[in-house]
């Protein structure tokens, strides 16, 4: 399907969160681990995907396969910290639903692996947000959350930063949690495994 097939009164809204190195660490895929009430409702009334895989395991190379749909090693944005060129006919896909009247927002992330042409988005920031569209106009936003990034937990100072405002029944007991089998059953191991929870 064309990115102007659809009729201008049947192309939906989409929102598209962005949250780093949870895998499907969520309650409504079925981890009893997870405190997420809030996303799990947004799932039942949105669209869940349960058989969505990475094809890089790392954040920016996943970021450039996503925007463009293709392999990062077709791209070669395939390793950490490169600065590919993307040939003329590759567009980032949100230049599509732009060419479909849609309002494209990103707040805020462009880490893909190669400059991205301006025309990617109507606006990308800190306040990008569908709201600024015309009234009526479709729109296509993205939200990246960072806090669940490792790097935004793997210090004690920023753990403590990223959940200072949890309340108690939002905090995890490390010893009650399930552990995967690969890996090691020890508390450190549970406390790490604990800051992916928080």
């Amino acid at each position: 399907m064309t990115a102007g097939a659809l009729k201008e009164a049947d192309r939906p809204n989409i929102l598209w969160l962005s949250a780093e190195d949870i895998s499907p660490h969520l309650g409504c895929y079925g981890d009893a681990n997870a405190i997420t009430p809030h996303l799990d409702k947004l799932a039942t009334e949105g669209t869940r995907y349960t058989h969505a895989f990475t094809t890089a395991g790392v954040c920016a190379p996943c970021r450039s396969g996503i925007i463009t749909g293709m392999y990062q090693t077709t791209l070669g944005t395939h390793h950490m910290r490169c600065k590919a060129v993307l040939p003329e006919h590759i567009k980032p896909f949100p230049m599509y639903l732009r060419e479909a009247g849609y309002y494209c927002t990103n707040n805020s992330k462009t880490d893909y692996q190669f400059r991205h042409p301006k025309e990617t988005w109507d606006f990308s920031g800190r306040k990008g947000h569908w709201r600024n569209r015309k009234k009526g106009q479709p729109f296509f936003a993205v939200f990246n959350f960072t806090g669940c990034h490792e790097s935004g937990i793997a210090s004690e100072a920023k753990y403590k930063s990223v959940t200072a405002g949890l309340k108690p029944s939002q905090r995890q007991d490390a010893s009650k949690l399930t552990m995967p089998p690969y890996y090691p059953d020890t508390p450190i191991v549970r406390e790490d495994w604990k800051r992916n929870y928080e």
